[in-house]
């Protein structure tokens, strides 16, 4: 799997918790694109051949409407978005799905469903 690009609104607990855990991480301050619009972040995404973990739900239209089977996307949806929801979601899909084996896909993830769209 490709690197992780971490949107800003994903907590930074979790992106240290899914380095300990072997995922390739890249912020967006990492990437020299922080505070920049969806657009940009997918553009940047789809250029350096990363997967997008967010929980922007404009990431769903972006996919669909401009990036249709080149960029991948993960978005979480929690009731609260804490770090402690955002990784026990992202603990249980992974015993369902291998992230690190998502490309040119939306998934998105919540704590009892997946949903793929290809």
């Amino acid at each position: 799997m490709p690197g992780i690009l971490v949107d800003q609104n994903i907590p930074r607990q979790v992106t240290v918790w899914m380095r300990q855990r072997g995922y390739e991480i890249l912020t967006l301050t990492d990437a020299g694109i922080h505070g920049a619009d969806d657009e940009k972040i997918a553009a940047y995404a789809v250029a350096n051949n990363l997967v997008v973990l967010t929980q922007d739900r404009d990431f769903g239209e972006i996919y669909h409407n401009v990036y249709k089977r080149k960029l991948t996307v993960i978005l979480v949806k929690t009731k609260d978005g804490t770090p402690k929801s955002i990784i026990e979601t992202i603990e249980n899909t992974h015993m369902r799905l291998d992230l690190k084996k998502l490309q040119n896909q939306l998934v998105i993830i919540s704590k009892k469903r997946i949903r793929a769209d290809m």
